[in-house]
């Protein structure tokens, strides 16, 4: 079965604050003995082959804070001239050069398709007026937004801007802007993150950081819903891809909608050939 990622992360002990490094060396020593020091696209390439992934999203991030930066430039370059790969950007939000602007040069300069934005690590409400012009940017460059809903346990994480409802302005404001949930606002709110796909056609969940025993008890309506879910792992904030998968295509669910999260519905708001 063919698995499209839209979830993963790449950096190093170099990009990632202190304490994510520690994170990851405890809950995944295979990235820490393989990619800590350094991490390059050929090293990637094979591990997602290996984990039987065909092609994964690969995100940038600022959020000096709590995580650390990954620039766009380097998740543009990381990912040049590889199929596989596919460049997510973000906004730096201490930048003076307005989001909106800095949205423009990721698409049509280094070539992103699409956007991470992490309110709980950044520090915004998403639904402040101030990004309504990034919102707009986005949206005419036919780029999907990939939203960090819910909790973390990372230092320096503020939780509060993580409720999922903050995203129902922007939806209800941009209805052809695709919105992706990440973590399906776990834990706090996987019920309003349920209740945002049923209110908005432009909303999706990605099912990264929930465990795969648990999806169908928090979105009891997947499978009406079957449009709307994604598969993301959240690598390498989990030891390996391979057993999430597997978890997932043992879900009570048909096969149909096993392959739209696992492929489809991802390709569909990448562009991709199904």
């Amino acid at each position: 079965m063919r698995v499209l990622d839209f979830h993963v992360h790449v950096g190093t002990r170099h990009q990632w604050t202190p304490w994510v490094i520690d994170f990851f060396r405890e809950n995944n020593p295979g990235y820490a003995g393989r990619f800590v020091d350094r991490i390059t696209p050929e090293g990637i390439t094979a591990y997602l082959k290996e984990q039987g992934v065909e092609k994964a999203v690969i995100l940038s991030e600022y959020a000096p804070k709590a995580t650390g930066v990954v620039t766009n430039e380097f998740t543009t370059e990381f990912c040049r001239g590889r199929d596989m790969l596919i460049p997510f950007g973000s906004v730096c939000l201490y930048d003076p050069v307005p989001p909106a602007e800095q949205a423009e040069r990721a698409v049509k300069e280094l070539g992103m398709k699409g956007f991470k934005m992490m309110p709980t690590y950044a520090h915004f409400y998403p639904n402040d007026p101030a990004l309504w012009p990034f919102y707009e940017t986005v949206r005419d460059l036919g780029a999907p937004l990939l939203f960090h809903t819910g909790t973390s346990i990372f230092k320096g994480s503020l939780v509060k801007y993580g409720d999922p409802l903050f995203l129902d302005d922007v939806a209800e404001s941009f209805p052809t802007l695709q919105i992706v949930l990440a973590h399906g606002g776990r834990s706090f709110w996987y019920d309003r993150a349920a209740w945002m796909i049923t209110r908005h056609k432009n909303v999706f969940i990605d099912i990264s950081g929930i465990p795969a025993k648990q999806l169908l008890t928090h979105f009891p309506k997947l499978e009406k819903f079957a449009d709307r879910f994604l598969f993301g792992s959240d690598w390498p904030g989990v030891p390996d891809i391979r057993s999430f998968v597997d978890r997932v295509t043992r879900l009570p669910l048909k096969a149909g909608t096993i392959e739209a999260i696992l492929w489809g519905n991802g390709a569909g708001l990448l562009g991709l050939e199904n």
